[in-house]
């Protein structure tokens, strides 16, 4: 019986369930030409059912029900294929391999029998449970991939799910969604591309310490958006990760080492930057657009002003060039204030960018 040979291999392989890898691979080598078995046994590991049987004191209904209807309603598998998925782990991995207290009964494979496992009814839910949750792509972990509560005004990110840590939101999860305020609990590292692209609700984002990288295009669009202090550890700021908001200050964190392409492009209501050492380049278009823009801090381990750095920042009337800058990009300058001049030492790359532009400067 199919129940036997799993066990078997779950007994001989008892260290291969702590590995996504390693555990996929057995499976198909074990059961070959049931593909079927294969997929339903490995969705439900996904979803992190050996870490809560390892951390369950006894399975229950309850406890079996929570991975049946995730395997319905996120996988799309029936009811039938998911009873019979998760009371194979139920039984076979807790009961038989662990000892586990087991009330579930093993159920039959197909649909013309009753389900082993009982629907519960309404209210068993977790907060957590409304959250939609996918593998991390390097393996470690698990990404939200969607949240299927009602009400989506204020989302409250949950850090672990099944025993398991969830650390990123997935590339595309909430883009243009109705989310208002997001909200992300200690644990969270990065946000995927396109996360919360265009969603023209989200007025707040309050990050966790632990946050160090968000992705391209993560809030561009979010127009509302005027609440969202950088975490202190970031590391990483994709391309136009924050452009189009209405972000009214910016503090770049000293942990941060790369700014990507226009990543605060856009950014109307900002008044000042200042750019601390770790930042030795300023990527093409970063601040283009800021029409806010009055004051520009820059530091004297600065090598490179991409091109548009500055295009656009029509309220910038100055802006002091360490001699550090070696190179400028074109129309870094372009469309700023009718007054605008560049402060920079003599015989500075600055100065012969300058009159190889046709800037105003003046020499300190």
């Amino acid at each position: 019986m199919f129940e036997t040979d799993f066990e078997n291999l779950l007994s001989t392989y008892a260290d291969a369930v702590s590995d996504w890898g390693w555990f996929s691979a057995l499976v198909k080598d074990y059961f070959p030409g049931q593909p079927m078995q294969i997929h339903l046994i490995l969705s439900a590991y996904d979803l992190g059912i050996v870490g809560d049987i390892q951390t369950a004191v006894r399975i229950n209904n309850t406890f079996a029900y929570r991975f049946v209807k995730r395997l319905v309603d996120e996988y799309g598998i029936s009811r039938a294929n998911a009873d019979w998925a998760v009371s194979l782990w139920c039984v076979c991995y807790g009961q038989h391999m662990l000892g586990k207290p087991c009330e579930i009964k093993m159920s039959a494979k197909g649909g013309s029998h009753a389900p082993s496992i009982q629907e519960e009814k309404p209210g068993v839910l977790t907060y957590g449970d409304l959250f939609r949750y996918v593998r991390c792509p390097d393996g470690n972990g698990l990404a939200v991939s969607g949240f299927t509560g009602d009400s989506k005004k204020t989302i409250i990110f949950q850090n672990s799910s099944g025993g398991k840590p969830v650390l990123e939101v997935l590339d595309g999860a909430f883009s243009e969604s109705e989310i208002e305020e997001a909200i992300f609990t200690e644990g969270f590292t990065r946000i995927g591309s396109r996360a919360f692209y265009g969603c023209g609700r989200l007025s707040q984002v309050i990050f966790p310490a632990s946050m160090k990288e968000l992705g391209d295009y993560a809030f561009a669009g979010c127009g509302n958006l005027s609440l969202a202090a950088l975490p202190p550890l970031l590391e990483k700021i994709g391309d136009y990760s924050l452009s189009g908001t209405r972000l009214k200050s910016i503090v770049i964190p000293k942990t941060l080492y790369w700014i990507g392409v226009g990543a605060f492009s856009g950014c109307t209501d900002i008044k000042k930057i200042e750019v601390l050492e770790n930042i030795t380049e300023l990527p093409d278009q970063v601040f283009s657009g800021c029409t806010g823009l009055t004051k520009v801090t820059l530091h004297g381990k600065l090598t490179k002003i991409g091109a548009h750095a500055f295009d656009g920042c029509s309220d910038l009337e100055e802006i002091d060039i360490p001699d550090s800058v070696i190179q400028i990009g074109e129309d870094a300058f372009i469309r700023t204030h009718d007054k605008f001049i560049l402060m920079c030492s003599f015989g500075s790359y600055a100065e012969s960018y300058a009159r190889k532009y046709q800037l105003k400067y003046q020499l300190i």
